[in-house]
């Protein structure tokens, strides 16, 4: 009897010692774990505000070029450097500036016609809708899908509820999908949403997404010759709709003085463009100046990486406005 108590109390002990070691392992895993998630927040709570310092230094560095330009924006100013990366403690800042009006303004396409289209010809489209469909073809996009998404993004971002064009949508074709949704009827925040138009395709957007932007509150197309990328010639045949080729486009960017044409007759000058014949609304539509950027900044701290996308105006006084600010990055 006592050898078989003596077990017993082995037994028992020996259970309550497992018990407690499976205990202690866990409360061990459980700390290690809580450890490691405040390690990642307070990291990624620094890499937050590394990245909005990436927006403080961009002001810094547009208002320099704001004072030191004599009233253009171009490719040889310090905004325009490119994959600039800053070490920082544990980690890195990196940013990149565009000129948004070096792109075509989406919100463009919400307007109707001026009085002087309406009285020339009632039926023809809008000027942006025009040149946007110019600047498709010329991405050797076919006619029928030009159409299609110029009338699309006008009902997309007009404030009526009239169809518009002969391919335009409202909120009864939107209802009748299989995830039914309605127009928002009104101007764009960012270009990712050119995805909700009935007709964009992922085809179709992963081809236009370099080409576009939506300028928040803003619905003028404005296309600056200083700030155009050779890669994106298409943009200039489109906004002079297709009167110049993809090729006389090219050259004439790459031939482009390095500070840019100081005002716009000097870029009407060019021999290449002298023999266009070019009305005095589609000459406005060409600047060598711009008012809108972009930021696209990043920044790591140990393994925590945190985006921010910001949309910034210049104002009086050379003063910048943050109208924008999207956290994560959109494609």
């Amino acid at each position: 009897m006592r050898r078989q108590q003596s077990g017993m109390a082995l037994l028992t002990v020996l259970l309550v010692l497992a018990v407690i070691t499976t205990l202690a392992a866990g409360m061990t895993q459980r700390s290690q774990l809580s450890v490691r998630r405040t390690t990642n927040m307070a990291a990624f709570d620094q890499a937050y505000w590394y990245a909005l310092s990436s927006e403080a230094l961009a002001k810094r560095v547009l208002k320099q070029d704001f004072e030191d330009a004599d009233g253009t924006t171009h490719m040889q100013q310090y905004w325009a450097t490119a994959n600039v990366v800053y070490p920082v403690e544990r980690g890195q800042i990196a940013g990149q500036i565009d000129d948004m009006r070096s792109c075509f303004n989406l919100n463009a396409l919400s307007r109707g016609l001026t009085q002087e289209e309406q009285n020339k010809d009632p039926y023809q489209k809008p000027l942006a809708g025009r040149q946007f469909m110019a600047m498709l073809e010329a991405m050797e996009i076919d006619n029928y899908w030009a159409e299609l998404l110029a009338d699309r993004v006008r009902d997309f971002t007009d404030a009526d509820d009239r169809q518009d064009g002969s391919f335009g949508a409202e909120d009864a074709e939107y209802a009748s999908r299989p995830i039914p949704y309605m127009t928002p009827n009104q101007l764009m925040i960012h270009h990712s949403e050119l995805r909700a138009v009935l007709g964009t395709n992922q085809q179709l957007y992963r081809a236009l997404r370099d080409y576009v932007c939506a300028i928040p509150g803003d619905d003028s197309q404005q296309l600056n010759v200083n700030t155009l990328p050779v890669e994106r010639a298409a943009l200039l045949v489109g906004m002079l709709e297709g009167k110049l080729s993809l090729s006389e486009a090219e050259s004439l960017i790459q031939a482009r003085p390095g500070d840019g044409w100081e005002d716009t007759q000097s870029f009407w000058e060019e021999p290449t463009m002298q023999r266009l014949q070019v009305d005095a609304q589609t000459k406005s539509t060409l600047v060598v100046d711009s008012q809108y950027f972009r930021l696209r900044g990043a920044a790591k701290v140990d393994n925590a990486v945190f985006r921010l996308e910001s949309v910034m105006r210049r104002g009086g006084n050379d003063s910048l406005t943050v109208l924008t600010r999207q956290y994560g990055g959109q494609q």
